[in-house]
């Protein structure tokens, strides 16, 4: 589980129709913090991504979030754009 020092944790909890952005431009949109069963603060976010034509949605760690801004409902990911677009629609699996 990931977590973060302060409030960044709370704000990704409330973070769904913030706008993604990569390292090198926009990707998307937060569609939906996920959840541990043991915590308020999320793993992952899942992404509402528009790529030629189709919607995909990708699942993003909160390992990658760089910051939050609350004012601007900006996500800011540690990430190539190119990256966050190839991650995979599925949690991945934990053993």
């Amino acid at each position: 589980m990931v977590t973060f020092s302060g409030t960044t944790g709370d704000l990704l909890a409330r973070a769904a129709g913030y706008t993604a952005t990569a390292e090198d431009g926009d990707v998307g949109s937060v569609e939906t913090p996920l959840f541990p069963s043991d915590s308020r603060e999320p793993d992952f976010l899942v992404l509402r991504v528009r790529t030629r034509g189709r919607t995909r949605r990708p699942i993003v760690s909160c390992a990658l979030v760089a910051d939050v801004d609350p004012a601007r409902r900006v996500v800011r990911l540690r990430a190539a754009r190119s990256d966050v677009l190839r991650l995979p629609e599925h949690v991945p699996i934990a053993i």
